[in-house]
């Protein structure tokens, strides 16, 4: 929540902008920005997937947004080339609609010592 509130001004400016904006951030940063403009729940942003590798073009208009992805190097061709793909932190649901991580996310089980 706290992400999200200081984020909130930074995309009413983006919605002012008059140019094409290109955005670089954390995955975290990019669900809430994707959420807002794809006008989605502010509760589904955590778990919106952002494809690593892709350039994804948002393109405002009055009753919404268009998406286009852009592909920039297949996760086949990644791991081919000896890059493992980048852990996320990304929660998930359970059949409950429980929230939690994966067992084996190193990020979230770290120990904390």
């Amino acid at each position: 929540m706290d992400v999200t509130l200081r984020l909130e001004p930074l995309a009413h400016r983006m919605e002012g902008a008059k140019e094409p904006l290109l955005i670089i951030g954390h995955q975290g940063v990019l669900r809430i920005l994707y959420a807002y403009f794809m006008g989605l729940r502010r509760e589904d942003a955590p778990f919106i997937s952002i494809p690593l590798n892709h350039i994804t073009i948002l393109s405002p208009h009055a009753y919404g947004c268009e998406e286009e992805q852009i592909c920039l190097m297949p996760k086949t061709e990644m791991v081919s080339d000896g890059q493992d793909e980048p852990v996320t932190s990304m929660p998930v649901k359970d059949l409950k609609g429980k929230e939690s991580y994966s067992k084996d996310d190193p990020i979230m089980n770290a120990p904390s010592h």
